[in-house]
């Protein structure tokens, strides 16, 4: 229920607020310290809930990866994908003390013993963090799921091959998800390109792509595309290689409430 309340806030907030730009925090957890990771964005998440009331930023989800414990590719896939979202570089520039703004949200809730030892337990449960700074260039239309549908959180990471590839995603792979979501399997598609990333993240990576879809969608071509399709697909498919390939879960998330 808590996951289904997130990802509705989640959706809800693309019809008030898209961001300009976002920052991955891509997250490995030490081996059997989940469960104080989980505690650690709780704790954070009151403190996100007043930075962005405060306008120093737009948006923070948590999203857990989800993972096959017998998949050998899926144990050196990342534990959670953090992102902070910001309407601009002017407000991502916006300085905040953060140790300061939680000791004034947490000031009538915690003694200062259980609150250093709350502060300190962030920097002990991570194994490893890698960084991308993105920019959105392009985003569909929200079109909620019918009722009873559960979403699914897709997330994908590109190689541009050419220079034609932003605008065959842009201009060709968009209006295919459209139509999807004028069939109602999908409920939403963006598009962002990497400005920036830590020295010890993805370097192949140029490009993100996150899309919500019906979690019992089954990908087919039910009719025979047109040549011209098929030549659009082809060279569209062409342009990119797929690097990261991951699905999604919201644990945590805050936004905007205007």
């Amino acid at each position: 229920m808590k996951k289904q309340i997130l990802s509705i806030l989640f959706i809800l907030s693309f019809q008030i607020s898209l961001s300009q730009l976002v920052s991955y925090e891509v997250i490995w957890v030490k081996d059997g310290m989940d469960e104080s990771y989980q505690e650690v964005e709780e704790f954070w998440s009151k403190i996100k809930e007043q930075a962005i009331a405060d306008d120093s930023q737009d948006f923070w989800i948590v999203f857990k990866l989800e993972k096959d414990p017998e998949n050998a590719d899926h144990k050196m896939k990342p534990d959670y994908i953090v992102m902070n979202g910001f309407k601009d570089s002017i407000q991502r520039s916006t300085s905040v003390n953060w140790q300061e703004l939680a000791k004034k949200v947490y000031k009538k809730e915690l003694s200062k013993k259980k609150f250093e030892a709350k502060w300190t337990m962030g920097s002990q449960v991570r194994k490893e963090t890698r960084n991308f700074l993105v920019e959105r260039l392009d985003n569909s239309v929200w079109s909620p799921l019918s009722e009873g549908k559960e979403a699914r959180f897709l997330f994908n990471g590109f190689k541009a091959l050419n220079d034609d590839y932003e605008s065959f995603e842009m201009k060709y792979f968009k209006e295919s998800h459209n139509k999807q979501i004028d069939a109602g399997s999908r409920a939403w598609w963006e598009f962002n390109k990497v400005l920036s990333r830590s020295e010890n993240a993805n370097q192949e990576v140029t490009h993100f792509t996150m899309d919500v879809i019906d979690a019992d969608y089954q990908w087919s071509n039910d009719n025979e595309p047109s040549f011209t399709d098929q030549m659009m697909s082809k060279y569209g498919v062409a342009s990119r290689e797929r690097v990261i390939g991951d699905r999604m879960s919201v644990l945590f998330a805050q936004f905007q409430q205007n």
